[in-house]
């Protein structure tokens, strides 16, 4: 990394003549210095805005929530070893897409630089400084604890109420259907999808496992005939951590007037305590009178069998799938 990556810090093995110039200089140098220091406020905040706060929030999927100083300074370690797990499987934040491969351009890129890992780094091993809140950027983003990413939705939608107990094996089967309530057609801009559980008893490990109930959920719009909407295509499926799905300004999906909310297909697993839970999805839908011009289509590998052979370790699958036209990539 070039030195300016450290904010031209100086770091001296031994005793030696620039060593004792430093020693021997004004206070107001050392000062400066200490100005240059990798702080909190200024370079480690920004990071985590960006990153990381999106899932470190209160009422979110991580474990521990990362908005202030007094939130982040016990997990310094953690967080300095984490980041630099680049290309593991348990990097943070997580991004599994190769820096040098293909494509490098992603809205939403939550991935760090290298030069973002070595600040964390320098930051850590000096002590992790809080520095001076005048010093932070001007905030960017916003996040709400309890709120909802795509913003106050037009149209929230609950699944019905389940029932998990502390103790249980895995269930898999359908959770019901809702009613959504619409009296005209709409076009879905945008879709977020969250748990919310009430608990009987304290949480035996405040991680993922520990939170939340319901691993996947299957959401099925139809119509008022009871038939999926043709035109509307493919929905998201629920997934603990997922984020919102912003669709393509040009192509929206379709809610009919009457139409419903199915919940065909469930994974549930128990959290080690006694859990009420449902789905809340919500809707942010274009202006009325919108008509997409583009479709929204999922493309996947066609499907294949597997044979996977035993006791033999760095088995690879590939699978493909040709584009016969252009295409633009929303979600991946």
């Amino acid at each position: 990394m070039p030195a300016s990556s450290f904010r031209g810090r100086c770091f001296a093995a031994g005793l030696t003549a620039a060593a004792i110039a430093v020693l021997a200089a004004p206070a107001a140098a050392q000062s400066a210095d200490e100005t240059d220091a990798v702080t909190y406020h200024r370079d480690i905040a920004p990071i985590l805005e960006r990153s990381c706060q999106n899932c470190h929030r209160p009422e979110s999927v991580a474990p521990m929530p990362l908005l202030t100083y007094e939130d982040v300074r016990p997990w310094a370690r953690s967080i300095k070893y984490r980041t630099g797990r680049v290309g593991k499987p348990d990097v943070m934040p997580p991004w599994y897409i190769e820096k040098d491969v293909g494509i490098q351009d992603y809205k939403g890129d939550i991935s760090l630089s290298a030069e973002e890992i070595a600040l964390i780094g320098a930051w850590v091993d000096d002590g992790a400084p809080r520095g001076e809140p005048v010093d932070r950027p001007a905030v960017t983003r916003v996040v709400d604890a309890s709120g909802w990413q795509i913003g106050e939705p037009d149209l929230v939608v609950k699944s019905p109420e389940i029932e998990v107990p502390a103790t249980a094996p895995d269930w898999w089967g359908p959770m019901g259907e809702s009613e959504t309530g619409l009296t005209e057609d709409r076009y879905v801009a945008a879709v977020e999808m969250r748990e919310v559980s009430t608990w009987e008893g304290p949480a035996e490990r405040d991680t993922i496992g520990g939170l939340y109930v319901i691993h996947h959920l299957v959401v099925l719009p139809v119509g008022p005939d009871g038939r999926p909407v043709e035109e509307a295509g493919f929905w998201p499926v629920h997934e603990v951590g997922r984020n919102p799905d912003v669709f393509h300004p040009d192509a929206g999906k379709l809610l009919k007037a009457g139409s419903k909310i199915l919940f065909p297909s469930a994974h549930l697993h128990s959290n080690g305590r006694h859990t009420r839970a449902q789905l809340e999805m919500g809707f942010k839908f274009h202006p009325e009178g919108y008509e997409p011009s583009r479709t929204v289509e999922i493309i996947g590998p066609a499907t294949v069998e597997l044979d996977i052979r035993p006791m033999e370790a760095d088995q690879e699958f590939e699978a493909f799938s040709t584009l016969m036209e252009h295409t633009k990539m929303m979600v991946y």
